[in-house]
């Protein structure tokens, strides 16, 4: 397999534009502030944005925000979103099915928001998820619809040897930061399998930026990351522009 890029990156996660998340949660942004934001990660130089059915209204706004963009900026971008888990509005709640008929249904809803899907990936992932004829299927009918990656966010390391010797799946998403470091063999795995790595929670949901430093505690989140290299992008989701401009510098110091 053919690494579609090399080296690590910064990539933004957008569940804070849509619903409230995280150790000490803001409140969630109406449309013009979500735009306003996202407006300004694209003038801060973010290129990758990952964001979900499930973030409630993100992917909603995030695809407003698309077609704001001309042609060359919108070709620019790295678009990530998932399916298999999307948001009840009514009940205000995540709704988890990975049949094949609803990861097909939350595939074309997303093509219809987006406009277009770089990354599509499997979320809340299971080993049996992973080996059901209906998620090959589904990935499978997402590359004929032209999307360029797929694969699967994860939380196990059994998932993460699905995931590596499958072709089909050319990226992995996983959870990991300077406190937890369950996942750290999958690094070298996906390393070793040339598959693309995305990591999330690189803050721990905002608990180890609890520090009278934040500059600093940042630059120790992203370092401890940094100690096992790879090749994709680390995810560091926020709704604060300035916050956003703070990650960005001590992500490329």
């Amino acid at each position: 397999m053919t690494v579609p890029w090399r080296g690590l990156h910064f990539g933004l996660g957008l569940l804070e534009i849509g619903r409230a998340w995280g150790f000490n949660p803001s409140p969630v942004p109406d449309d013009e502030q979500a735009k306003a934001f996202l407006h300004g990660a694209y003038e801060a130089g973010v290129r990758i944005f990952d964001t979900a059915p499930s973030y409630a209204w993100s992917e909603l706004r995030f695809g407003a925000f698309l077609r704001e963009l001309t042609a060359e900026q919108r070709a620019s971008l790295v678009v990530a979103t998932k399916f298999g888990e999307s948001w009840d509005f009514e009940a205000n709640q995540p709704v988890l099915d990975h049949s094949y008929d609803a990861l097909m249904s939350s595939l074309d809803e997303s093509l219809r928001r987006l406009g277009r899907i770089d990354i599509l990936q499997v979320h809340r992932s299971t080993p049996e998820v992973l080996r059901a004829a209906g998620t090959i299927k589904a990935l499978e009918a997402a590359k004929a619809a032209g999307v360029r990656i797929v694969g699967a966010s994860v939380k196990d390391l059994e998932s993460v040897e699905i995931g590596c010797t499958n072709e089909l799946f050319q990226i992995l998403q996983i959870p990991y930061n300077r406190r937890n470091q369950a996942m750290r063999p999958a690094i070298a795995r996906a390393q070793e399998t040339g598959r693309l790595l995305f990591t999330n929670r690189p803050f721990a949901e905002g608990e180890l930026l609890q520090a009278e430093d934040r500059n600093q505690a940042v630059r120790d989140c992203f370092a401890a990351i940094r100690e096992t290299p790879f090749d994709g992008a680390i995810l560091a989701g926020t709704r604060s522009v300035d916050h956003l401009k703070q990650n960005l510098a001590a992500f490329h110091e």
